[in-house]
């Protein structure tokens, strides 16, 4: 499923210069994440409720472009590798407007129980599992 996650920047995400602070779009793709897990039926708070937590490894970012106050970015969040244990979410985000490449990304995750001990998703959830699968 091609998923894509449109957002307006708003004036206090940017910096002195009038562009958006780099340390922004480390929330702007997690809400880009959070949106596609929801349309793939696997909100966060489900995650939750079985006692699974997904922490954040690890965040790479290259900067390509910037955008302003006003400017409208569609970030495109993919599956890049999955196995039921780790998890890495590829990013591109474009600038609506110019079409531009902004940046690319990608986040790197573990799924662990409460404690924050690492689980295999098969074993506590399999249909997220067979989602996640899927989504490669």
């Amino acid at each position: 499923m091609d998923f894509t996650f449109e957002r307006k920047i708003n004036y206090y995400e940017t910096d002195r210069m009038g562009v958006v602070h780099h340390s922004n779009y480390i929330r702007f793709l997690e809400e880009a994440r959070c949106q596609m897990l929801d349309k793939n039926n696997m909100p966060y708070s489900a995650f939750e409720e079985y006692g699974v937590m997904i922490p954040v490894l690890g965040v790479n970012c290259t900067y390509k472009s910037h955008v302003t106050f006003n400017d409208i970015i569609v970030i495109h969040p993919f599956v890049k590798e999955f196995n039921g244990v780790r998890l890495t979410m590829g990013y591109r985000v474009i600038n609506k407007n110019t079409d531009h490449l902004v940046l690319t990304g990608e986040t790197k995750h573990c799924f662990t129980d409460l404690h924050l001990k690492p689980i295999r998703l098969q074993n506590k959830i399999p249909i997220f599992y067979d989602n996640f699968k899927a989504l490669i």
